[in-house]
């Protein structure tokens, strides 16, 4: 295979093209970034409800409704998207945020064992996310939001658990939902 040189204007509109799609992608995602702040505020906050008798639920019904709610929505969301394929940005994060996932996945099922409030080490590996998606992006609104979840999960140790509601909830909203929503370019 034979190599071939690129003048300077060439190298130039790549690189532009390289950040333009990623730029794209991040417009695509920004709605799964929301939603999913939103419901797991909501979720928080309505657990907070029920633990201090504001709403008659069973305890555990936010986290199995709006997780649920989400991950219909995303599915659905995911699957009508008209680009086919993704980019290495896309690719990327996707990875990334499933990692995540089951980190978080196991964190919960960790801290359920041993009766301790999984919501430190939830909101780690949200700011773990945020934070590298915002070096991705060279944004530093989501690398700031990141460092906001570290010290929500550093707080979060000193709170009873029903506080811990309330604070997770405000992660969610502040280093999730609101830079998500006044982000229009990257």
């Amino acid at each position: 295979m034979s190599e071939s040189v690129l003048n300077p204007n060439e190298s130039l509109a790549i690189i532009q093209k390289v950040v333009n799609s990623t730029r794209q992608d991040y417009h695509i995602q920004r709605k799964f970034y929301i939603l999913w702040g939103m419901l797991i505020a909501v979720a928080s906050f309505s657990q907070y409800a029920i633990l201090n008798q504001i709403l008659s639920l069973p305890w555990f019904s936010p986290w199995i409704l709006f997780p649920g709610i989400g991950l219909i929505l995303s599915v659905f969301w995911g699957s009508s998207s008209k680009n086919s394929s993704l980019s290495y940005y896309n690719h990327f994060v996707l990875t990334m945020w499933f990692t995540l996932y089951i980190a978080m996945g196991l964190s919960l099922f960790i801290s359920l064992f041993n009766q301790i409030s999984p919501f430190p080490f939830l909101l780690i590996c949200v700011g773990i996310g945020t934070s590298i998606s915002g070096f991705l992006m060279k944004n530093r609104l989501f690398v700031l939001c990141g460092i906001i979840f570290g010290l929500g999960a550093i707080y979060c140790v000193y709170l009873p658990i029903q506080q811990q509601l309330l604070l997770n909830g405000a992660c969610m909203i502040i280093g999730n939902v609101m830079p998500n929503l006044i982000s229009h370019h990257v």
